[in-house]
Formats: structure tokens, C-alpha cells, sequence
């Protein structure tokens, strides 16, 4: 692979020969474009912490665990996203912070509504 010594944002960017990736037996396994450019894999000073948390993650102990979040933790966030909220729209840590808020206390009324409606108490 040659380094690109012009790539943006930090990164380095490495590229195969167009020649090569051609002529290459695993090229539908690595490379998914139909362009006649070599493949091209990207870089940061952040990898070796991407390296490790994908390593950790193929554990038993990590995938239980992050089984149990997905149940518990992300459906709030998935349905807060549905009802409409797709992004902020102030900026600055301390308003983004309320409007999170609001957006949570919205969230917990309209759950606390339904749990009512379907017969549950939701104290």
C-alpha cells in the first residue's frame, strides 16, 4: 500500500495500486467498490484504541453484557427519536444539557401516560 501523504484531518490514508487490486482473488472480500480504484484504507492516531475495544468486545463477558444494554439502556434513546427529536437545537454544554432534559421529561410524561392507559401504575 502506498501512504498518501496529502490526506485530510489527520489521518493517513494508504492505497493500493488500481493494477493490483484488479488482479487480486479476495478483491470482493476487501475492496466493495466497482470503480476501477485501488482499495483504500484510512487511519488515525485513535486505532490502536479502536484495535482494543474491538478485541474486548469479542469477549463473553463484553457481549453479555452489551446484550443486557441494548434491552435496557438504547430503547429509550431509539424512541426519543422516533417521537421526533433528531437533533439540538441550541448549542453550548449547558443548554444542550436542558434541553436534553426536556426532551427526557417529555419522554418519561408520555411513557407514565401510556402505562396509565394500558391499565398499569406506573408508580
Amino acid at each position: 500500500l502506498i501512504t498518501n501523504p496529502n490526506s485530510k484531518a489527520k489521518r493517513k490514508s494508504y492505497r493500493a495500486s488500481k493494477d493490483v487490486c484488479r488482479e487480486c482473488s479476495y478483491r470482493s472480500r476487501c475492496s466493495g467498490s466497482k470503480k476501477e480504484a485501488g482499495r483504500v484504507i484510512r487511519t488515525d492516531k485513535f486505532e490502536a484504541i479502536r484495535q482494543a475495544m474491538n478485541k474486548k468486545m469479542e469477549t463473553t463477558e463484553a457481549k453479555a453484557i452489551y446484550a443486557h444494554r441494548k434491552v435496557i439502556a438504547e430503547p429509550p434513546f431509539g424512541q426519543i427519536k422516533n417521537s421526533g427529536f433528531k437533533s439540538f437545537s441550541l448549542r453550548g454544554k449547558e443548554k444542550v444539557a436542558a434541553e436534553f432534559s426536556l426532551v427526557c421529561s417529555a419522554h418519561n410524561m408520555k411513557k407514565n401516560g401510556e402505562s396509565s392507559i394500558n391499565g398499569v401504575n406506573p408508580s
